[in-house]
């Protein structure tokens, strides 16, 4: 099946084996038929998901298709200033703040805390995968170190998780938060070099050299214009009053 998703203002053709893709997609599908580029696989890539799998349940291959293909794009996002990273990302009044840790740490659920405790100011863009674009201007450009002149993005996918929160829509990236469990709520602004390595294993590296190069210049323009911090946190209202404290500059609300 042929159909084209616009995915972090990218046009991308997708020929997928069964119908279910287009259906999981349907928030992305666009009308346009010139794409930036295009992606297919095979029924062994599929079978190779299954094969990658980290636990021992046999997955449908319609599930594992939408797997594929996400590999298969984030394969090619790099090339165009654009890669896929793990973690569960909102808006608040339309600014970015980007949740990650290792799975099954809390990141959907401190997002909820978010949504639970400031309402309808928090909106979340994709809880699980979403994609950074990192945009900045030509070095020919006499003021290209300007931080004014760099956008990076956070956008949604269709990938976002168990919960399936997740939207067509991308704002400013604000912010990015490492979670830690635990029993007291405090948080920690983080230098650049003590992030990376977190970082890294949160971020989709390609097996193509020149995609993976182009995938650490973004790791490093994203470590020196955005915010870093670790939060050591449980499931309390005081967990978000920390976080957001620290993430927007703003004191808590009081309700």
């Amino acid at each position: 099946m042929d159909f084209t998703i616009q995915l972090a203002d990218k046009l991308i053709n997708i020929d997928s084996i069964y119908p279910e893709m287009k259906t999981f997609c349907k928030d992305y599908l666009t009308e346009d038929t010139t794409p930036d580029f295009s992606v297919h696989w095979t029924e062994e890539d599929i079978q190779n998901e299954q094969d990658l799998s980290s636990d021992l349940a046999a997955y449908t291959p319609q599930y594992l298709e939408t797997l594929a293909a996400l590999r298969k794009i984030s394969e090619k996002m790099p090339l165009y200033h654009r890669m896929l990273m793990h973690g569960a990302a909102i808006t608040y009044r339309d600014d970015a703040y980007l949740f990650t840790a290792p799975s099954g740490t809390g990141k959907s659920t401190h997002i909820k805390l978010w949504r639970k405790y400031l309402h309808d100011d928090v909106d979340i863009v994709n809880g699980d995968k979403p994609i950074l674009s990192v945009d900045t201007p030509s070095r020919s450009e006499a003021d290209s170190l300007d931080p004014k002149n760099i956008s990076i993005r956070v956008h949604g996918t269709p990938w976002a998780g168990k919960e399936h929160w997740q939207k067509n829509r991308n704002a400013e990236l604000k912010g990015i938060c490492f979670l830690k469990q635990s029993t007291h709520n405090t948080i920690q602004r983080l230098q650049p070099a003590d992030f990376l390595p977190a970082l890294m294993k949160q971020v989709y590296i390609p097996s193509d050299t020149i995609a993976a190069g182009f995938t650490l210049d973004m790791l490093d323009v994203i470590l020196t214009h955005v915010p870093m911090y670790l939060l050591n946190c449980d499931i309390s209202e005081e967990a978000v009053r920390c976080s957001f404290e620290a993430l927007t500059g703003e004191a808590y609300p009081i309700h």
